[in-house]
Parts: C-alpha cells; structure tokens; sequence
C-alpha cells in the first residue's frame, strides 16, 4: 500500500511520463511533417522539371524565336537601333545558332522582311479572295491597310520604314534589306496592274503608279497623324479612279 509520502512522487512520476509522451508525440510529428514535406517538395521538384522539359520541348526553334524576337523588336523600334545582344537576349538563343541560320544580322533582317511580305500577301488574299470584281480587288488593299494601322499603332509601312533606315546602302548585305523592302512593293504595284487589266481589258501602269501614291500617302498620313483618316481619303481617291477607264493605255 502507498503512504501519503509516497503518492507526491506517484504524481510527479505521471505528469513526467504524460510531458515525455507529450515530447516525443511532438518529435514523432516533427519528424512526420518533415517527411511529408521532403515529399511534396521532391514532387513539386519533378513536376516543375517535366513542365520545364515539355516547355522546352513544345517551343518554336532557334530560327522562328530569332524571326519572332527581330520582328517584334524591328517594328516597333527599328532596326538599326537594335543591337545583336538585344535580339539573342529577347529569343533566347546563342550567338552561334544566329550565325549559323543566318549568317549576319543583315541577313535576319532580309528574312524578317520576307517573313513580313509574305505575311501581307496572305492577309490580302484572305480578304480580296472574297470579293469578285477586280476594282474591288483593288481596293482591298486600302481596305486592308485602314484595318492594319490600328494594331499596328501607325507605325505606317514597316516596309517603307525598313527601306528609310537604308537610303544609300553601303555593302551588298544593306542593298539586299532594300531590295527585300521594295519586294513588297513591286508586288503591290504588279497585282494592281493585274486587275487593272481585268477591269478595263488592257493594262495601264500609269494607272497602277498612281493607285500606289495613294496608298504610299495614306499610309504616311496615318502614321503621322495617328488616325486611318488619310488612308480612308487615299481609298476614297482609289475608287473614284477605279471609275472610268484610264486616259492612257500605255501597256
């Protein structure tokens, strides 16, 4: 039988073994959370490298990211302005790989307007392909103009601006950017020429030449005061052209 001296040390004795459980359920849990935790951060771990691999996996190539970054940075900056660095730093991509898809920046340069002309072509048909008569052919590519500018923020032509940075060119890599900038416009003025002919049964390139000051102005309007105004006077001018046949039947 315990005496009265005895139950004191029976308390202790409890309250000592109910603290070391209370201390080691702790641990226990401590330990538990740390598993749980070394787990979930090893599967956060994977699962941000698999993300990071498909990421890798499902991106364009080094030449769209190059096409893509100097598009980005040429239209809305310029290109002469824009350094190397700059568009291997916005792409991604080693110095290496710019040179070996492309040889020089020059040569970027000529791709980015090519990507560009082809780009332009293919907006026009999707639009001109809907409309049956010539002279409405025509003027889609006012059309087409007045409902670019806006996205464009009226930087005007990018073509127009590629070919002002390059006015004397000074090596055949700089006569190529003009070259490729005026592709452009040949084609313009060539498919206008085209319809013209469907329009009035014989070609007028004087025709043509005039159809395409039109659009060289309203462009050049727009860019300078902010608005497709000029562009929709340059398309109003069109198709009062586009009315009676031409006076001149130069061929």
């Amino acid at each position: 039988m315990a005496t009265a001296e005895d139950k004191p040390r029976t308390a202790g004795s409890a309250a000592s073994t109910n603290s070391s459980a209370k201390a080691a359920a702790k641990t226990s849990g401590a330990k538990t959370a740390k598993k749980v935790a070394k787990k979930t951060a090893k599967k956060t771990g994977k699962a941000t490298k698999q993300t990071a691999r498909s990421s890798r996996r499902n991106r364009p190539g080094p030449r769209q990211r190059l096409l893509a970054s100097a598009t980005n940075l040429f239209t809305t900056q310029g290109i002469r302005v824009i350094g190397i660095d700059r568009i291997l730093r916005d792409a991604d991509v080693a110095k290496a790989s710019l040179y070996s898809l492309f040889g020089s920046k020059d040569n970027l340069v000529v791709a980015y307007l090519q990507e560009l002309d082809e780009k332009w072509r293919a907006d026009w048909h999707a639009l001109a392909d809907q409309r049956e008569k010539p002279e409405d052919r025509i003027i889609a590519f006012f059309d087409l103009c007045i409902q670019q500018e806006p996205d464009n923020n009226f930087r005007g032509s990018h073509f127009q601006n590629a070919a002002s940075e390059y006015p004397r060119p000074e090596t055949d890599s700089e006569q190529r950017i003009r070259d490729a900038a005026m592709e452009y416009r040949r084609w313009c003025r060539d498919t206008m020429a085209e319809l013209l002919t469907e329009r009035f049964g014989y070609a007028s390139q004087t025709l043509a030449d005039q159809l395409m000051v039109f659009m060289d102005g309203g462009l050049n309007g727009a860019k300078m005061s902010r608005n497709t105004v000029p562009l929709e006077t340059a398309r109003g001018l069109a198709k009062q052209l586009l009315l009676t046949a031409p006076m001149s039947y130069n061929i």
